[in-house]
């Protein structure tokens, strides 16, 4: 009767366990390898989803006459953007003011509430009653327009007034206070205050210093900011630059305000992009997002993931 293995036995059982053991590191390696490569993906994608969608929703409320690119550099040239060459990497425009026209404000209070037919601003200018000096705007509720628009504002107050009015065909980007050498306020209406003494008929007052560039219509957009999608704090040189993607906002070029001025608002949108471009085909915009995300530990062991989106003008 046998008592023991043998030393050969021995040997052979040490070897074939150091083998399966080997199959297995090896099996459970490339599974967490896959694993964190497939996560990667996934947060990469999801990353470039969400920028994509916060540009694009913004973008979907641009007065489309002010859609312009330039380079990121403070003083430079600035052209539409379906004329801007590709490498102009700032994309910049004038939004009107989406949140405050579609608010309602409640009535009878938090318990019986019901809401206003009215939106704060409706868009609309009797012409027959307006003049040079003022806009008679039916179905506004403007106090509540001033409200929404103060809330959304950052360390603003009376943000209404200053506000711009953008008449249909009457500016050209060029003349909406981009850079101040391209002529100021020219072609646009700047609301000095408003007045809902008669509720019926509430007006928005203009600025008597703009009266000559108006051209007075039957519908407007009030706009009270812009907006700029910037890279920066960018590292290495093309074709492996990785930058920051930023929203500024809260700014109106007709007032003098630039999206690069260390008073602007700022807002990272993702990190690690390589590639962001913008152009501009009969009424769409294309947006392209391209973002890169470290894989393992070495340098060169990285992903990216590239997706475009349509915004229709």
């Amino acid at each position: 009767m046998r008592q023991a293995f043998t030393l050969v036995e021995l040997i052979l059982t040490i070897v074939i366990l150091s083998f399966v053991s080997y199959i297995a590191s090896d099996l459970i390696a490339r599974s967490f390898i896959n694993y964190n490569r497939v996560n990667t993906l996934n947060k990469a994608n999801l990353k470039v989803e969400i920028a994509l969608n916060n540009i694009s929703n913004r973008l979907s409320s641009a007065i489309s006459e002010t859609i312009v690119k330039r380079r990121s550099s403070t003083n430079s040239a600035i052209e539409s953007i379906t004329n801007a060459p590709l490498d102009y990497e700032v994309l910049e425009w004038v939004s009107y003011g989406v949140d405050s026209f579609e608010a309602n404000d409640q009535i009878g209070g938090a318990i019986n509430y019901i809401p206003s037919y009215k939106p704060a601003w409706s868009g609309f200018c009797n012409i027959n009653k307006s003049s040079a000096n003022e806009i008679v705007t039916p179905g506004s509720d403007l106090s509540f327009a001033s409200t929404i628009i103060n809330r959304l504002s950052v360390n603003k107050i009376n943000r209404l007034k200053n506000s711009a009015i953008f008449f249909p065909g009457n500016y050209s980007f060029r003349n909406i206070g981009y850079s101040n050498t391209l002529g100021g306020s020219f072609g646009i209406a700047i609301v000095n205050d408003f007045d809902v003494s008669n509720p019926n008929e509430p007006k928005l007052k203009l600025k008597n210093s703009h009266n000559w560039a108006k051209r007075v219509t039957e519908h407007y957009k009030l706009a009270w900011s812009a907006y700029a999608i910037v890279p920066d704090n960018c590292q290495g040189a093309e074709p492996n630059r990785v930058c920051n993607l930023y929203l500024r906002y809260n700014y109106r070029p007709w007032q003098n305000e630039q999206y690069n001025s260390p008073t602007t608002p700022s807002s990272l949108l993702a990190t690690n992009v390589t590639v962001f471009k913008t152009y501009a085909t009969q009424n769409r915009i294309h947006i392209k997002l391209c973002i890169k995300e470290q894989i393992g530990l070495g340098a060169s062991d990285t992903t990216s993931i590239c997706k475009e989106k349509v915004v229709f003008k």
